[in-house]
């Protein structure tokens, strides 16, 4: 168990979290291939009871010889396995280290005698159930002495091994960040679902007066990525990392009992294995990604160490809420508001929670009433209501962002996922060849007059005041053959610059930078300097530390229950999982 537990935490990643981990999948390991050799020594007792059928067989020096050939065969196989199994899965643990192979090879070679004198005290347990004589009481004897014997140094080396190889639990990290006020305040306005293309043409025809505004001064065009997953593309957004590094693989996810690591839903190989294993034996429950497998800290809470006030509303992954990183309303916080009850770090402080749910009511009463009456020109009743549907959701959100208290922030972040929603449910989980060319260019249609609703919507916040600086990021959604994305900066400090060329890593150094935060080392993207002017570049040049740390722990920030099916039941029924 221990050491197959080693082997699981290099071929997964984000499976096993630390040492805790570990040894709750060692336990489980440990029980299965129990059962396993159990298993393998009832097949090896009725193998060896139909070989020698007579008792002078059973008596004879082949049946001995057999019995050790047996247990000789499984050994060596056990120790070939063993051995290339750990080298595959471990090559990153310090294969290099003397001291750590010796110790390695030992637990393998103990591994390996274990199962092999299991087979052969299976093969001489027949002999001494059928002839007493076979074997003598002092084989047996010495037999169960040396199981044991065998058994705990394997046990002993492959837990030492485990404790090693493990990864050591978060610690929160704050590496001094000195701060060069640049006296600009950071609004990022997050759209997912933009089709480049169609932004443009509808901004040209001055149909979107606030994104036009938002797009006309400095605009990068971000590379198409190689996913259509919201939680892995926007975490790499905010984070400025590859998903290698920050850990979102994928929106959904397994979640193994009494595991705080999780199993990415599309693994495939070893992870589709165990995964039906453990889905077979009750052990684990489909759940949604969340901010404990990120590895690295977003824009907001890198900014937020460097003493910076921050707000964040809606991101991926952003739940569970540290209560250190400024106010984050989380990708849970609409179920926890509309249900109620203790919060489960939906939402941080808490102290937050209990303003905006007492104006929860208004608040929906307002979206609704942004969202009615806004495509009564689309004849399609059913296109009508995905579409108000998603409005209503966006100018929830919208409305939450405004409501947020307290003085003016350094950066305030909005993801808003209607488009991408209303989008993906018109077309993308339509079969092109299931509708009629008509049916596809109405539903067309009617989603650019949800791009006329979110221009309205961010009307309030897209422009810059004096000292402001806007940055508008989108990303295509979940389509087959994604376009670029767009961001997009406007304010007194932006310069002009509409032929560059950025990617989705980009944002995050981009923004810190225009705060006057130190880039980390860590991050995989460079600041887009062509949309600063040449004042603010020689004022405020790029500095740089070695790292921003692991993100803080959130244990102590969850009193609740939380809100794991009834997120799974919300993503399915917009669309996200099945």
């Amino acid at each position: 168990g221990p050491a197959a537990a080693i082997g699981l935490g290099a071929r997964l990643p984000g499976l096993v979290t630390g040492v805790r981990d570990a040894a709750v999948l060692a336990v489980y390991l440990g029980v299965l291939f129990g059962a396993a050799m159990a298993g393998v020594s009832l097949a090896v007792s009725f193998i060896v009871r139909a070989i020698f059928r007579s008792p002078a067989a059973l008596a004879g020096v082949r049946a001995r010889r057999f019995a050790f050939a047996a247990g000789a065969l499984v050994t060596i196989a056990a120790l070939a396995y063993l051995t290339l199994w750990w080298r595959t899965a471990n090559a990153g643990f310090g294969w290099r280290a003397p001291a750590a192979t010796a110790l390695a090879l030992v637990v393998a070679v103990a591994i390996s005698l274990l199962l092999g004198h299991a087979v052969r005290i299976a093969t001489l347990g027949v002999l001494a159930a059928a002839a007493p004589a076979a074997a003598g009481p002092r084989a047996m004897k010495h037999s169960w002495t040396l199981n044991v014997a065998a058994g705990a140094l394997a046990f002993a080396g492959a837990a030492v091994l485990l404790v090693w190889a493990a990864p050591a639990e978060p610690v929160a990290a704050r590496p001094p960040l000195t701060v060069v006020p640049t006296g600009l305040h950071v609004r990022v306005i997050a759209i997912d679902g933009v089709d480049s293309a169609i932004l443009q043409q509808l901004a040209d025809g001055g149909r979107l007066p606030s994104l036009a505004a938002a797009i006309a001064k400095s605009r990068a065009a971000l590379a198409p990525e190689d996913t259509r997953d919201p939680a892995r593309a926007w975490t790499t957004v905010a984070t400025g990392t590859l998903p290698d590094v920050h850990g979102v693989a994928s929106l959904e996810t397994r979640r193994v009992a009494g595991v705080r690591g999780r199993l990415a839903a599309a693994s495939g190989g070893t992870a589709d294995v165990i995964r039906a294993a453990t889905d077979l034996l009750r052990l684990t429950r489909p759940a949604v990604v969340s901010r404990e497998q990120r590895r690295v800290k977003t824009i907001w809470e890198a900014a937020a160490d460097a003493g910076l006030r921050t707000a964040v509303v809606n991101w991926w992954a952003s739940w569970p809420a540290p209560p250190d990183s400024g106010i984050v309303v989380t990708d849970r916080a609409i179920l926890r508001l509309e249900r109620g009850g203790a919060l489960d770090a939906e939402i941080a402080p808490a102290s937050l929670y209990t303003a905006l749910r007492a104006a929860w009511p208004s608040l929906r009463e307002r979206a609704r009433a942004q969202a009615a009456g806004a495509f009564d020109a689309i004849a399609d009743r059913e296109t009508q209501t995905v579409l108000t549907r998603s409005a209503e959701l966006d100018a929830t959100l919208a409305g939450i962002a405004a409501a947020l208290p307290g003085p003016p922030r350094d950066l305030d972040v909005l993801y808003l996922p209607g488009l991408d929603i209303a989008q993906h449910t018109l077309l993308a989980a339509t079969e092109p060849a299931a509708a009629a060319p008509s049916v596809i260019a109405a539903r067309l249609d009617a989603l650019r007059s949800y791009y006329v609703f979110v221009d309205r919507l961010v009307t309030p916040i897209a422009a810059p005041a004096e000292g402001e600086l806007v940055m508008l990021v989108t990303e295509p959604g979940r389509v087959e053959r994604p376009g670029p994305g767009t961001l997009a900066a406007a304010g007194r400090t932006v310069a002009p610059a509409h032929a560059v060329e950025a990617a989705a890593v980009d944002v995050a150094p981009t923004v810190l930078h225009a705060l006057g935060v130190p880039l980390s080392r860590e991050l995989a993207g460079h600041a887009v300097l062509a949309f600063f002017d040449g004042s603010f570049a020689a004022r405020y040049p790029i500095r740089f530390v070695a790292t921003y740390g692991p993100p803080s722990s959130t244990n102590e920030s969850r009193r609740g229950q939380p809100l794991d099916q009834e997120m799974i039941d919300r993503l399915r029924s917009l669309g996200y999982v099945r």
